[in-house]
């Protein structure tokens, strides 16, 4: 500020200067008939003031006029060598608009795990156990194909560090993964291997998913339907580029189903009651996933009454997510498990799962490179959120 001011005052004392000049070698003009000027309310100065006390020839308003743009165009030059040009959005500002809205998390214990009383279990789910997290932050919703998009055009395809050492090596390969759960593993090369890998597979809007079966129309997926068919190292990009990262598979299960005024666990993310109209599931009637017995993904937020207790959406049913944790059995399960380091929990359930699966204690894994399913017919339900701590910055 005190350089435009002292710029500014070197600009007026040249404008005065060439007044000053102007006026010595004019000729007298004419009183007669002029009424001078006064500066109503505060004694005359010398300079300014005087200049003004009796209208002459330079008081034209064309040319007081030209002087003053005169004056301002060399003020305004100077302003901007000083400034330079004109600069982007921060990188915290853009980190912000990419992870979306957030639902913090307070710091606490929870009890994860299946307590054997849900009315459905699955082996890896026991024992149920309490897990104390630190404050963190979740996306209130799955991530769309929309903010999806972003990241293709934003390069995210293009810029290895956004990717692991292993997700790039797989971007930059032709093969195609299909993993299905617990194992079974198909390998195919893609189809327009001649054509870098710049989207998730099946990435077009309109879309055919066969499922389990039941209904199966072609549907065309907008920007707020979650993207699916990502691989985790797909998510994993994302999440770097958006300035966070996948949720622990423990942060996933709190923000899902813990309830903090009752010290309770949910079954399903509304409470331990099955209701097939709180998310999206084959015997839901919502037309947003287009209703009874119809394999398709809803646009998020599409079924708010199966809201968590803490305000996350479509946290089951809906699509699959991925979870940062390798697949490995809890601390003293009867039948230890480690899948480390090839697969990687998915959890929630999906459009076309019973409430079996859609209970929040369940427990599902995939490879790394998979975008889910046996078959290029059946690889369409897994997506993910962002998570961050409230320290991480890019």
């Amino acid at each position: 500020m005190h350089k435009h001011l002292t710029t500014m005052h070197k600009h007026l004392t040249t404008m005065h200067k060439h007044l000053t000049t102007m006026r010595a070698s004019a000729p007298a003009p004419s009183t007669a008939g002029r009424t001078p000027l006064v500066v109503s309310g505060s004694p005359r100065k010398q300079g300014i003031a005087d200049a003004g006390t009796t209208r002459t020839s330079h008081n034209n308003p064309v040319f007081i006029g030209l002087l003053s743009l005169w004056a301002l165009a060399g003020i305004s030059s100077s302003l901007a060598a000083e400034s330079g040009p004109a600069r982007p959005q921060t990188n915290a500002v853009q980190a912000a608009d990419r992870l979306g809205e957030l639902v913090t998390i307070p710091a606490g214990p929870f009890l994860m795990g299946n307590n054997g009383h849900e009315g459905f279990e699955g082996p890896e789910e026991f024992p149920q156990h309490s897990v104390n997290l630190p404050t963190f932050q979740i996306g209130k919703y799955e991530v769309t194909r929309g903010e999806f998009r972003q990241f293709i055009e934003a390069g995210g395809y293009t810029n290895s560090s956004y990717w692991s050492a292993a997700g790039w090596k797989w971007k930059e390969s032709d093969v195609i993964d299909y993993a299905g759960l617990h194992g079974a593993v198909a390998h195919t090369v893609r189809a327009n291997r001649e054509q870098p890998r710049n989207a998730p597979e099946h990435w077009a809007a309109e879309q055919e998913w066969i499922g389990h079966g039941f209904g199966h129309p072609r549907f065309i997926q907008t920007d707020r339907h979650p993207v699916v068919g990502v691989t985790y190292y797909e998510a994993q990009a994302y999440c770097k580029w958006a300035g966070g990262r996948l949720p622990t598979e423990a942060e996933w299960e709190k923000a899902a189903r813990w309830d903090e005024k009752q010290q309770r666990a949910n079954t399903w993310p509304w409470g331990d009651t099955w209701d097939p109209e709180a998310c999206n599931n084959p015997d839901d009637h919502n037309a947003a996933g287009g209703g009874y017995r119809v394999n398709q993904s809803a646009p998020v937020g599409s079924y708010p009454k199966g809201a968590s207790p803490y305000g996350c959406m479509d946290m089951v049913g809906n699509a699959y997510e991925w979870v940062a944790d390798y697949a490995k059995s809890y601390p003293g399960n009867a039948k230890p498990f480690d899948h480390s380091p090839s697969y990687h929990f998915v959890r929630g359930g999906c459009w076309d799962d019973d409430p079996f699966s859609v209970r929040c204690a369940y427990r599902g894994w995939y490879l790394p490179p998979s975008s889910s399913g046996v078959g290029p017919g059946d690889s369409d339900y897994i997506g993910f959120r962002v998570a961050r701590s409230p320290t991480n910055e890019r």
